[in-house]
């Protein structure tokens, strides 16, 4: 199944994707809510490749038809599902159906490398946005079979079924 289209591709995150990324947060709020609990602004070159390359973590950024960063997101297994995090799309290209994209691509991914099927991740409670674009997917709010760290007190738990 070929979730993209013809016209994007999702690849590897590579450092200078990884760069791209960066310039799109402008300040602590945008990182924060973005990145989770361990992402600061300003943050450095180094520590910020460092953190988004923890070895656990699988990321890949989606590219549009001429080989731009338009979004990007990470994966890893938690709890027996694939667990996306610190999802993004790139501020000139919000509200086109890139999350989605996003999304099913790197589920697809997953998928071929893990064989687990079913989702889930942390949304802030206040991200509206993305509470809605994750709801209009499928993702349904569900309550975390473990004790929230404390840092995560604010967040939601969505699952994908």
């Amino acid at each position: 199944m070929d979730c993209l289209g013809s016209s994007y591709q999702l690849v590897l995150a590579t450092d200078s994707n990884l760069l791209t990324v960066k310039s799109w947060f402008s300040d602590q709020q945008q990182m924060l809510t973005w990145g989770g609990p361990n992402m600061y602004y300003p943050i450095s070159d180094e520590t910020f490749m460092s953190l988004l390359q923890e070895s656990h973590l699988s990321s890949y950024c989606l590219l549009d038809p001429d080989n731009s960063v338009v979004a990007f997101g990470q994966f890893y297994l938690r709890l027996d599902r694939h667990h996306l995090g610190r999802l993004v799309v790139s501020p000139k290209h919000r509200n086109q159906g890139l999350v989605k994209k996003l999304i099913f691509g790197l589920l697809e991914m997953a998928v071929q490398i893990n064989g687990q099927r079913e989702a889930s991740l942390f949304v802030y409670k206040d991200n509206s946005p993305a509470l809605r674009a994750y709801s209009a997917i499928g993702f349904k709010t569900r309550i975390y079979p473990a004790d929230l760290p404390p840092n995560m007190q604010d967040c939601l738990y969505m699952v994908l079924d």
